[in-house]
């Protein structure tokens, strides 16, 4: 059992007073104006998976036959004739 699921266990099992005092120890802890503060750049927003994949396969279409590259090949005077 995690770190995580101990700790619901036990704050479920606090009284409403216990709760309250459990909360105001959490703000004391909490610095002033943290919460409130941007983080001074804007929230960029999260391109889709389908969108994503779109602008891979039209980069890829477009660069697709643009290069003359081949695979190296071994010189002629190095390969040996096979016979079947």
């Amino acid at each position: 059992m995690s770190a995580v699921e101990l700790a619901v266990k036990k704050v479920k099992k606090l009284s409403a007073r216990q709760a309250k005092e459990l909360l105001g120890w959490l703000d004391a802890r909490q610095p002033k104006g943290a919460a409130l503060k941007p983080s001074g750049r804007p929230a960029r927003r999260k391109t889709t998976a389908r969108r994503a994949m779109q602008k891979l396969k039209a980069w890829q279409d477009s660069v697709r036959g643009t290069t003359d590259w081949q695979p190296p090949r071994m010189p002629d005077d190095l390969v040996k004739p096979f016979r079947f």
